[in-house]
């Protein structure tokens, strides 16, 4: 394995996969969880500003399908485009892998959602995990490691990083905020969400064709081959 961007998924898979399963023990192990998530979303839902609940309201789209699904698709035909077909297939991976996972997670657990006085999200489906949490992370993600590998300037790519890491915490956050989901739920969707990408990389990183270069320009692959260390 010798891509610099595969030994991070491979790295970045191993760690969320555990973090995953933990958080899933946590959850069927520990009788003291359920009673701890319930005062921690109860307390945030009745203590949040009113301009912080306006504000999540709007920014919780951006990890739902109506969003999500287009930015990958409008994404991937740029990409395409633009001669980087691994990387716009990436990118759809990710959104659509991302909502497929929640469901089977979902179906599987089958949490309960959180039950408030007065919620601003009222749900009927499962909750564990968070699916905008992980389909969020998956897609943002890898649009952020297709943008980080395109570009040279290292104060880019540390923006580009910063950039879609808050993106995706006001997303998970969002969810809390609203009473959709508890603390547990958006945190195993992010790292569920890091477990897919890292997944879908490393598959496409050593495909039988050889590594993908997923965003840099043919020219630039002898010379800064994946993500600099």
């Amino acid at each position: 394995m010798n891509s610099a961007l595969a030994r991070w998924a491979a790295v970045a898979l191993g760690v969320s996969t555990a973090l995953f399963a933990i958080l899933v023990a946590v959850l069927l192990l520990w009788d003291d969880v359920d009673r701890l998530d319930v005062r921690f979303v109860t307390w945030v839902n009745r203590t949040a500003p009113e301009h912080v609940v306006d504000t999540m309201q709007v920014v919780t789209y951006a990890g739902s399908v109506l969003v999500l699904g287009p930015v990958a698709l409008i994404s991937a035909i740029l990409l395409a485009r633009r001669g980087r077909g691994h990387a716009a297939a990436l990118v759809v991976a990710a959104a659509f892998g991302g909502l497929a996972a929640t469901q089977i997670l979902k179906a599987a657990i089958r949490r309960a959602r959180p039950e408030l006085d007065e919620p601003y999200v009222q749900l009927a489906t499962y909750a564990f995990p968070s699916g905008h949490a992980l389909a969020a992370t998956a897609t943002y993600g890898a649009l952020a490691i297709v943008l980080y590998t395109s570009l040279r300037a290292r104060r880019e790519r540390r923006l580009v990083l910063a950039g879609f890491a808050a993106l995706i915490v006001l997303v998970a956050a969002s969810r809390v905020v609203l009473g959709a989901h508890y603390l547990l739920d958006v945190l195993a969707g992010t790292v569920g969400g890091v477990a897919l990408l890292s997944a879908l990389i490393l598959a496409f990183e050593l495909a039988p064709q050889g590594r993908v270069r997923l965003g840099v320009r043919r020219d630039e692959q002898t010379q800064r081959p994946g993500i600099d260390p």
